[in-house]
């Protein structure tokens, strides 16, 4: 199978009580994607990596390897949720 976004992985930086977050996971859940949940609460090392990398703590982020190495953060829930539909949509049309 081809990957169409030529993504190598997802991860999803998040914390529980976070409603924009829960959305989103929710969403996730419903398009049956395997996405990588880091909980920046829970483990300091995710928060870190979030603002080290991604430029600021906002809750949820999507980061997406691609499979050419290069790696880009997304914020806003509503601009996560769009992107994996699309990413799903691909994904289930190629398979």
């Amino acid at each position: 199978m081809t990957n169409p976004f030529q993504i190598k992985n997802f991860a999803l930086y998040h914390y529980r009580s976070c409603p924009f977050c829960g959305t989103t996971r929710k969403v996730i859940d419903q398009l049956g994607l395997n996405i990588e949940l880091r909980d920046i609460h829970l483990h300091n090392e995710h928060l870190e990596k979030l603002v080290e990398e991604g430029g600021i703590p906002q809750v949820p982020c999507l980061r997406i390897e691609q499979e050419n190495g290069q790696t880009h953060w997304l914020y806003e829930s509503q601009s996560i949720i769009q992107l994996l539909r699309e990413y799903a949509a691909l994904v289930k049309k190629v398979a």
